[in-house]
């Protein structure tokens, strides 16, 4: 806390705290470092919350990072302190019709709003136009948050006045964004922008089961009754058959049945 008072002699200790408490809540010594100088360049008050620290989820670093904002009124401030800033033109709306008007009265929200900013050393005014759909803060469900359904056209037209005054004096409001425009950095991602997931691994296909081994099929054999003496040899022939597991002992077996009976058939 030592360096941070000795590196930002506008800020006392007690200040420090103060805006480390509430105003820049969660950052670090080094993040409120880069915030101090940022209210030295611009020369805006953090107490008059013409600038103010936000802590925002970086998916990419996989944690929170400090976001410098400034109010609409900051931005003006930093406008007219240049000693160019002649006023502005609008702001202007317009439905999707692509009409401009310099009022919005319907209830639906407008398509788009504009402003041009004057500055005495340019030849014509110059022009930001801010489209609804890009800047329109949503909750989880996808409506608009509060000020954006109640008052849209306010919202937007603050937005177009931000990037006009920012394109007409870049050199001092470089990197610096209104709470308006960053609204929608806090809006849920759509899911079918949602990370995609590793791919499932697939299991090996299992082996078919293998048929069982069939036991040897018994042939039966038609034997005449009168030959009944070589009925005996021919039971044993069957009986060898019984073993009989490829065609090659078949047929050897059936060729001995029918040298011993002819009349036996298989």
């Amino acid at each position: 806390m030592s360096n941070l008072v000795t590196t930002n002699s506008r800020f006392d200790t007690a200040q420090i705290d103060l805006i480390k408490r509430t105003i820049a809540k969660g950052s670090t010594d080094d993040e409120l470092t880069l915030f101090f100088e940022q209210c030295k360049r611009t020369g805006l008050d953090p107490f008059a919350r013409q600038i103010y620290a936000v802590k925002r989820w970086y998916s990419r670093e996989r944690r929170e990072v400090m976001s410098i904002q400034v109010g609409i009124d900051g931005f003006r401030l930093v406008a007219d302190r240049t000693g160019k800033y002649q006023g502005q033109l609008g702001p202007f709306w317009c439905g999707k019709d692509g009409t401009w008007r310099d009022v919005w009265l319907s209830d639906e929200p407008p398509a788009a709003a504009k402003v041009g900013v004057l500055r005495s050393d340019f030849r014509e005014p110059l022009w930001a136009v801010a489209r609804f759909s890009s800047y329109v803060q949503t909750s989880k469900e996808g409506a608009p948050t509060r000020f954006w359904a109640q008052m849209p056209d306010l919202m937007i037209a603050k937005v177009a006045e931000a990037l006009a005054l920012r394109k007409a004096f870049p050199h001092e409001l470089s990197g610096l964004y209104t709470a308006e425009e960053m609204a929608q950095a806090d809006n849920a991602r759509p899911a079918s922008q949602a990370a995609p997931q590793a791919p499932q691994q697939r299991s090996a296909p299992r082996p078919a089961p293998q048929a069982a081994p069939q036991a040897p099929q018994l042939v039966e054999a038609e034997v005449e009754a009168d030959d009944a003496d070589t009925f005996s040899p021919v039971l044993g022939l069957l009986h060898d058959l019984t073993l009989v597991s490829n065609a090659e002992e078949l047929a050897l077996v059936r060729e001995q049945l029918v040298a011993i009976s002819p009349s036996c058939t298989l």
